[in-house]
């Protein structure tokens, strides 16, 4: 992966234009999407800038909570290492929020490493390249907007003035969106701040549910970053303001979950976008038939948690099986009313808690697989698609788990190394997880057993 790295200009720049500034973030991503880093002075950041930071190895091998995994073999066994990061180009920014003393920096990592989720992009992007074809993506999030809980713990409260009631979900209204009015114009404040590419707000159909949307970009692995810088945006704007905002895939059981939905195109060499025909081009057939052939492989990307899973279920507009179709949102890969240049699918399977860098590299993945094997997708979807043949998804989370790891078009994807440790990394945690007797556990069956 060839990133471009801050210069000492950009740094000095940036702090002679931002006197206030004490304090800068320096944030990579790791294999959950979790920022992590480090914190630095504002005298110590040129610095930085020129010479690096050096992070341990196992930050690629931790888990949700934190805790650096010992079964993926990465840990003991080689002494965790430190290994060097740079400040990204153009991604030095203040946070106007709070006090305005905060900054951040997204950081790369310098020397090859499998394990690194930005460079799995990368890969695919550079296949694309090689090629002569680009693709043009966007990212769309869905949130939950709450009441902050004491000492860290959570709970789905809504904000005063926003309606608890799943009967009365108000969606595409304004009502909710004028009560957090302060609060959306702190994130649009911040993603202005920080160059993120934001288009349109809606209230979704979930109390206190939201989704933001960024504008379509011809740079992968940029758009993947400016995903997760966004759900950083929000949560920061959601505190500024006596809130917390949650990207967890299913908050609540009688509440909608919130997904992730990626619009993905090709355009070639001469600008023109590769998918658009009537309706759509033979090439974005066969992309189309690798993406459903190989959405299987790939369902512990969509759902990487535990409760990912709970998203799963029937007439909530997430797919359980891999159809397809023109203008329908009850499938998974989802042709939106649009010609000519806008032709694009709309992927709607991934979790908002998943990771937009690895959703995009198995996206990307799998339309490379079925435009290399001139694979042909199965039938269009109609309406609800019932009786339409399509691969049921492995919507438990053992199965996805087994699916990946035996899976060939994973290991060429994303390179042994990578698929070995991150299904050691969430079988880990899957187990971890499931050994909990739970409140539910007694309530259902303690006193009837």
């Amino acid at each position: 992966m060839s990133d471009t790295h801050i210069t000492i200009d950009e740094t000095e720049a940036f702090l002679a234009a931002n006197p206030n500034v004490t304090w800068i973030d320096l944030i990579l991503f790791d294999i959950n999407g979790i920022p992590r880093g480090k914190r630095f002075r504002r005298d110590d950041i040129s610095g930085v800038a020129k010479n690096g930071v050096m992070i341990p190895s196992t930050v690629f091998v931790m888990d949700p909570r934190g805790n650096c995994v010992e079964e993926t073999g990465r840990l003991w066994e080689t002494g965790d290492p430190d290994v060097p990061f740079r400040i990204l180009e153009g991604t030095l920014r203040a946070v106007p929020v709070g006090d305005g003393r905060h900054a951040q920096a997204v950081i790369s990592v310098t020397e090859p490493d499998d394990l690194c989720p930005r460079g799995v992009l990368a890969k695919q992007v550079a296949a694309f390249a090689d090629q002569g074809r680009t693709p043009v993506v966007a990212v769309e999030l869905e949130f939950y907007v709450t009441k902050p809980q004491t000492n860290g713990a959570f709970k789905l409260e809504m904000p005063d003035g926003i309606s608890d009631d799943p009967e009365r979900p108000m969606t595409f209204q304004f009502d909710e969106i004028d009560t957090l009015a302060p609060f959306i114009d702190t994130i649009y404040k911040v993603a202005d701040i920080q160059g993120l590419p934001i288009d349109a707000v809606m209230q979704e159909s979930g109390p206190g549910q939201f989704e933001i949307n960024l504008k379509h970009k011809p740079d992968a692995v940029a758009a993947a970053t400016d995903a997760l810088l966004l759900k950083r945006a929000i949560k920061a704007a959601a505190k500024a303001h006596g809130l917390e905002a949650t990207f967890m895939a299913k908050p609540h059981h009688d509440w909608p979950g919130s997904g992730m939905h990626l619009h993905a195109s090709l355009v070639g060499k001469d600008g023109q976008n590769l998918f658009a025909g009537d309706p759509i081009s033979a090439l974005f057939r066969n992309a189309i038939g690798g993406l459903q052939s190989t959405m299987c492989d790939f369902m512990a990307i969509w759902a990487q948690s535990a409760n990912a899973y709970r998203r799963y279920v029937p007439k909530n507009y997430v797919s359980l099986a891999a159809h397809w179709g023109l203008n329908n949102r009850n499938v998974a890969l989802r042709i939106p009313r649009a010609a000519g240049p806008g032709t694009r699918v709309e992927h709607r399977v991934a979790g908002a808690d998943a990771n937009p860098y690895l959703v995009l590299a198995a996206i990307l993945a799998g339309m490379r697989h079925g435009i290399a094997n001139k694979i042909e997708p199965g039938p269009m979807a109609n309406g609800e698609a019932n009786g339409t043949e399509a691969p049921q998804l492995p919507t438990v989370w053992y199965n996805a788990l087994e699916r990946f790891r035996a899976s060939d078009v994973v290991r060429d994807a994303f390179g042994p190394e990578f698929q070995d440790v991150y299904y050691r990394l969430k079988q880990t945690e899957r187990m971890e997880f499931e050994r909990v007797v739970t409140s539910l556990d007694h309530a259902w069956y303690a006193q009837v057993a």
